[in-house]
């Protein structure tokens, strides 16, 4: 039962819980991806990251784990999220970096920051420091997720929070000058949720994974949008974006002024996702996180003995003011055997793995064995691309926002594909 909705394409682990990306980097002729993981049950506690590598994004291997919680440290809570990228030191010597989230399983939602280095090969941590502690001047609902980015040539990091004001929590990204990596310096804020337009495109009380990224002239700024449990069951709801521009000021600091923003991903079971520059320069490759779908118990997830998925990495893009998602070139190395494409519908039965290219309008629905239910899983509007993996459906309009869903097919279950199919080709493992 468990086999027919895994998605093998997707992931490395059989059992235990995934959830956000963290520490994207390439190094070395390799793409290192790192994620949030407790390995020994569906469930998300003791957190550590998982860590799986690549040449070429098709080909993947299980890699020893990045950081992991340490006994009396700043993170002998968990190691939460987090990004990575190759630093230099004095002499040129390559040093891969982690900067994570450390919490101490007491007050989770007031991370301290470690930066973490490793060996050559990424095999291991080989020194950890706090750089980062919780910034006393604030009263903070939440504080996590750093980020490290250069601006005109000078280090920055941000984190996202939440700041209370009286009975309400205001979403924020966090300052820090990080010119010595190892020791940051709080700035201020970037942004708060008292911006208008913030306000209108990502109302949060906290804004979580926070990213900035340069695509074409534009900055992007994407954040998760967390809310106390109070007012929304669960907390965690889903990832959007601004667009606007990234500036020095006369004071020497970071300015982001937004204008537009949107959703990063429409569907209903993605969020944290984690964007990284390319070792060109010339793309913005982004993963996000799939969680199991909210219809999903906790006991259906204990049974099947594993949680989460990362998505296919997504090429980013910008359609005017819409930030848009590709399937990388990399991914049609995953191409079977064509499929045959009948007056525009097609259906994939098990394993239930295909890619299929769409000219115009398409419906895609799971059909039960039987014909006793029919559910709608996407529908397209125009030309897209949309990428199913047994449990997973990844749909990535050219022309639109990416929506992506979970699925748990059974036993004679098919999914449709209904409109104007253009091609179509069975994903096979590499």
């Amino acid at each position: 039962m468990t086999a027919l909705h895994f998605p093998a394409l997707h992931r490395v682990h059989p059992r235990g819980w995934l959830n956000d990306p963290n520490g994207i980097l390439h190094h070395d002729g390799r793409w290192h991806v790192y994620f949030q993981h407790h390995p020994e049950e569906p469930r998300h506690r003791d957190i550590l990251w998982g860590h799986m590598s690549s040449p070429d994004l098709v080909r993947w291997r299980e890699e020893p784990h990045g950081p992991v919680p340490r006994p009396g440290e700043a993170d002998r809570g968990g190691c939460w999220s987090g990004v990575g990228f190759v630093d230099t030191a004095e002499d040129g010597t390559a040093l891969p970096t982690l900067v994570y989230s450390g919490v101490d399983g007491v007050r989770n939602d007031l991370s301290q920051v470690v930066v973490a280095r490793t060996d050559a090969q990424l095999q291991g941590v080989t020194r950890s420091v706090v750089a980062a502690p919780v910034p006393e001047e604030l009263d903070l609902e939440g504080v996590r997720d750093p980020f490290v980015l250069t601006l005109d040539g000078r280090r920055w990091a941000v984190q996202g929070a939440g700041i209370r004001e009286g009975e309400a929590v205001v979403p924020a990204i966090l300052l820090y000058d990080a010119t010595d990596l190892e020791h940051w310096e709080y700035r201020g804020t970037l942004l708060t949720g008292h911006d208008p337009v913030a306000a209108e495109h990502v109302p949060a009380e906290i804004w979580e994974c926070p990213q900035l990224v340069r695509l074409g002239d534009e900055w992007a700024l994407l954040v998760s949008l967390w809310y106390r449990s109070e007012r929304v069951p669960g907390s965690i709801t889903e990832s959007a974006y601004l667009l606007g521009s990234l500036t020095t000021g006369e004071d020497g600091l970071p300015r982001f002024a937004p204008r537009t923003g949107g959703s990063v991903d429409a569907g209903p079971d993605f969020y944290a996702p984690q964007a990284v520059v390319d070792p060109d320069g010339e793309r913005v490759l982004l993963w996000g996180w799939s969680w199991e779908h909210a219809g999903r118990t906790q006991e259906q997830t204990d049974a099947q003995g594993w949680a989460g998925c990362l998505t296919f990495p997504r090429e980013l893009g910008l359609d005017g003011d819409l930030l848009v998602s590709s399937a990388p070139a990399e991914l049609t190395a995953l191409r079977g055997e064509e499929m045959t494409v009948q007056e525009g519908t097609l259906e994939v039965t098990a394993p239930l793995r295909a890619e299929v290219r769409t000219a115009g309008p398409v419906t895609v629905t799971l059909h039960r064995a039987g014909g006793a239910e029919e559910a709608l899983l996407a529908h397209a509007g125009g030309p897209a691309t949309l990428l199913l993996d047994a449990g997973i459906l990844e749909l990535l309009p050219e022309a639109g926002t990416p929506s992506t869903v979970r699925l748990y097919p059974e036993g004679g279950d098919a999914v449709r594909f209904r409109g104007e199919v253009e091609q179509a080709w069975e994903l096979r493992l590499p």
